[in-house]
């Protein structure tokens, strides 16, 4: 079990299923917590609300959440001399943000998967905003704990401002850029769900970690495909779907960089959606470790070439 860095506070994911329950029956300062939803448009969802409240690292919930909840991603310890009252004051400035369309969305900044790649996104203003009265964070990984400081990049002279009502902070496109490990990282995830829900008979002969060393193989090319940029969701589910059920490897086909180069690549996946499930006559750029031949490929087998 990891050791537990030194802390003052915690910021807890109260909405992950029975980490609230648990929170009330072993935290010796559950009785201190503040709800960052109190006062704000998400009142109503109380229930769900993020925590903060003191903590030390002789509680007993910390220590429960590391022997038994050792992978989750509950949320934050920090290291502050304001008052519960006090962060949850500030950090209600940061519940929703403005994405690059300028649509008001959640921001998940108790996520410690997430939180560290905003903190690198930031400039330095940005980065002393959003700590505020913090004078540390610690984020959760699979190693331990990282640790990031105010003093680090901090500007020396700095005196605090007042935030302003959410939202107020907007991604710009120098955010996007050092964002994109983040957005790959969900992108993954988001298409193995999607994938396993769409073509589950299909992944049977593969682990989980196959399955998602898969997923992030093809999104990574389809990302090569795609001049750069990260595809959208349906262009990374329609193009898993192919390359899983089909042909692993159909950017390599003439066929389809004929259709690439006439219709795009949204409208080229859409168009050849109808492949999947079956494999196509053209098996020189199929590796059959993606989709052996067997009881798999008898459910609905289609012939043929795109049109």
């Amino acid at each position: 079990m990891s050791s537990l860095p030194a802390c003052t506070h915690i910021l807890l994911d109260a909405a992950l299923p029975g980490l609230r329950q648990q929170w009330y029956r072993r935290s010796s300062y559950c009785t201190g917590s503040e709800a960052l939803y109190v006062g704000t448009p998400f009142a109503h969802l109380i229930e769900v609300s993020p925590l903060v409240a003191r903590t030390a690292p002789d509680d007993p919930f910390l220590y429960w959440l590391m022997a038994e909840r050792p992978t989750l991603n509950w949320g934050l310890l920090l290291e502050s001399p304001a008052t519960a009252g006090e962060l949850a004051a500030h950090f209600r400035h940061w519940l929703t943000i403005l994405d690059s369309q300028g649509n008001e969305v959640l921001f998940r900044f108790y996520d410690p998967a997430v939180l560290p790649n905003f903190l690198d996104a930031f400039d330095d203003r940005e980065y002393h905003q959003w700590f505020g009265p913090v004078t540390t964070v610690h984020c959760r990984t699979d190693d331990g704990f990282t640790t990031r400081h105010i003093t680090a990049r901090a500007q020396q002279d700095a005196s605090p401002e007042p935030l302003p009502p959410p939202p107020w902070w907007k991604l710009n496109a120098r955010h996007q850029q050092a964002l994109q490990p983040l957005y790959r990282r969900e992108l993954i995830h988001d298409t193995q769900q999607r994938l396993l829900l769409e073509a589950g008979a299909w992944l049977m002969h593969l682990d989980a970690v196959t399955i998602s060393a898969r997923v992030a193989d093809a999104i990574d090319r389809l990302t090569t495909l795609n001049g750069g940029a990260l595809p959208s969701r349906d262009e990374a589910a329609h193009f898993c779907l192919l390359a899983t059920t089909s042909c692993s490897h159909l950017e390599h086909r003439d066929d389809f960089r004929r259709d690439m180069a006439a219709h795009g690549l949204t409208t080229t996946l859409a168009r050849w959606q109808v492949h999947a499930y079956g494999k196509l006559p053209d098996r020189q750029h199929h590796d059959p470790a993606w989709l052996p031949d067997g009881p798999q490929m008898a459910q609905a087998p289609r012939e043929g070439t795109h049109p």
